[in-house]
Formats: structure tokens, C-alpha cells, sequence
């Protein structure tokens, strides 16, 4: 899906360009050969992509301690019922806490990523559209 440099060009036209070099050293490289516009292009898409993976990571964290409190909570409330009631719904109330937070940060990092597209498009608009 990368697309292929053009020869004679010295400056990575895109990101995509930069995917496969994972080297720091080569990186910092590349980075310095790019114009002053695709670097901040550059940057803009790595803050936006840590904040998503942020997100993600915060989420995920999240889901997984509503998980463990609200199963020690549903034990806690199986206990102590009373003698023959039905009480083995609570068991399900920490999946569903969890299921929650793990949508609910995925929809805020779904929304992260569709920005930094309009972000990262826009300025190239808007140099298109001035001659």
C-alpha cells in the first residue's frame, strides 16, 4: 500500500513512505529531509496517533478494573442474599461495565482518528486551492 518514491526525489512524498524504516537514527533522517509543511504534517499525525493509542491503552485499562471490582462486587452480592433467590445476574453486570468502557473509548478514539484525517487533509486542500 506504500507508495513508491519517485526518483530523484530526496524528501518522502507521505508517511506511507517513511513505514519502512524503523530505525531512529534513519528516522531523525528522514524527518530532516522533509519541508518544513509535510514535518508538521508528520508531527500532527504522530500526536494524533499517540493520543488515539492513549485512548486505547486508557479504555482498556479501564474496562479491565470495572471487570475485576464489579466481579469482587458481584461476589461480594452473591453472598450475602437471601436463601434461595436468583441473584446470578450479577455476574453479568461487570461484562457489561467493561463492554461499556471498552465502546465508549473506542468510539472517543474512532472520533481521534477521523480527526487527524481532516486535519492531515485539510492543509494540502487548502495549499490546492490557492494558486
Amino acid at each position: 500500500m506504500a507508495k513508491k518514491k519517485q526518483q530523484g526525489s530526496t524528501a518522502p512524498e507521505s508517511v506511507e513512505d517513511l513505514e519502512g524504516e524503523v530505525d531512529r537514527e534513519s528516522l531523525e533522517e528522514a524527518i530532516a529531509k522533509l519541508t518544513p509543511e509535510q514535518a508538521e504534517m508528520f508531527m500532527n499525525a504522530l500526536t494524533l496517533t499517540m493520543k488515539k493509542r492513549k485512548l486505547m491503552l486508557m479504555g482498556t485499562l479501564l474496562a479491565l478494573l470495572v471487570l475485576v471490582v464489579g466481579t469482587f462486587g458481584a461476589f461480594v452480592t452473591f453472598a450475602n442474599r437471601a436463601p434461595g433467590s436468583f441473584m446470578i445476574w450479577v455476574f453479568l453486570v461487570p461484562f457489561a461495565g467493561a463492554g461499556f468502557c471498552m465502546w465508549f473509548f473506542g468510539r472517543l478514539a474512532k472520533r481521534t482518528g477521523v480527526q487527524s484525517q481532516s486535519t492531515l487533509s485539510s492543509p494540502t486542500t487548502a495549499q490546492s486551492s490557492n494558486p
